[in-house]
């Protein structure tokens, strides 16, 4: 009697043990299958873009015959996270009014002008057909509202090849007061470098009237309060070199050393018969705050002509939140 006893109830522990487990599983399996349907449901509503651009659960490609395209523009973040100086006077953003290009600081009030970006690939191999190109526009400043243009698309070739550079336009009236910057994004799902796909263009003209003053509004975009600081300098793009009778062999470090040393922020400091003062000289804001900052600039007596000065705001997290470019003028 003890042994039927003692079989009935192991028989009956193993019973409740594997039903017990089968139940943990089934559990187990309702839980992938929902979070399964979720990420379907998640999938299907994004943009055709950043739904192809989503590589969870995919497999990495790695043949020499499979070439991915580095479509680019003059990205001052990229840059700047570079350690590079940069200029916000884009040189890959235009206006023209009836297909002449005018300057940002001649701009005229509800006129209807052409924004044209120009567009390169950092690939020798893989073209982009049917780019995505949005236009926005946001007050002058530093992370402000943006307000979208419109998208189109362009057929963007290899480096050195047919339809290299591309050129990407969009109509604008301006509104009716104000300073403006200008916005264009490149949106391509399997982009080798995605962080230089956005450029800015931010361009004050002010005339030295000891001092010349202009403002710019800055925001906090971000979802934590920051403190911003701001940093002066007088870079601009350097002309572009002729190419060499004879071609010199150097590393990649060796280039990247040689690039460092010609936009090196440090080297364009505000010269010393200059004086910038900024007001007010640091800002904290909560998300979503903006704040009017002032920048006034004495010339010297001496000063005839047209300098260029940029003004960038850093975030307290060592990210630069954007800046102007304003050029001082005297005849």
């Amino acid at each position: 009697m003890n042994v039927l006893r003692f079989l009935g109830k192991a028989i009956f522990d193993s019973l409740k043990s594997l039903l017990y487990k089968w139940l943990v599983l089934l559990i187990h399996l309702f839980r992938l299958i929902v979070a399964a349907v979720k990420r379907i449901c998640v999938r299907r509503k994004l943009p055709h873009w950043d739904k192809d651009a989503t590589n969870e659960g995919c497999g990495v490609i790695r043949h020499p015959s499979f070439h991915r395209p580095d479509p680019l523009i003059y990205s001052q973040k990229y840059l700047l996270s570079l350690g590079l100086a940069v200029t916000w006077n884009n040189p890959d953003i235009a206006l023209l009014r009836n297909g002449v290009v005018v300057s940002e600081g001649d701009l005229l009030p509800n006129t209807e002008y052409e924004v044209r970006a120009t567009i390169w690939n950092n690939s020798f191999d893989a073209p982009v057909v049917g780019l995505i190109v949005d236009f926005s526009f946001m007050s002058f400043g530093a992370g402000t509202v943006t307000t979208h243009l419109g998208t189109t698309a362009v057929n963007l070739g290899v480096k050195g090849g047919a339809n290299h550079p591309a050129f990407a336009s969009m109509k604008w009236i301006t509104p009716p007061a104000g300073h403006y910057c200008l916005l264009v994004e490149l949106k391509w799902a399997d982009d080798v470098n995605p962080n230089n796909n956005l450029g800015q263009n931010n361009v004050n003209v002010v005339a030295a009237t000891s001092p010349a003053i202009f403002t710019f509004d800055l925001r906090n975009d971000t979802d934590r309060a920051r403190r911003y600081s701001f940093h002066v300098d007088t870079y601009t793009l350097p002309d572009q070199k002729g190419c060499p009778d004879k071609l010199q062999r150097r590393s990649n470090a060796q280039k990247w050393k040689e690039i460092q040393a010609s936009h090196n922020r440090s080297n364009f400091g505000v010269p010393p018969d200059w004086i910038v003062a900024i007001n007010p000289p640091q800002a904290s804001l909560n998300p979503n705050d903006e704040a009017q900052i002032e920048v006034q600039i004495t010339p010297p007596a001496s000063f005839t002509g047209e300098k260029a000065f940029n003004v960038h705001a850093l975030m307290d997290n060592g990210v630069f939140a954007g800046g102007v470019t304003v050029y001082v003028t005297k005849s």
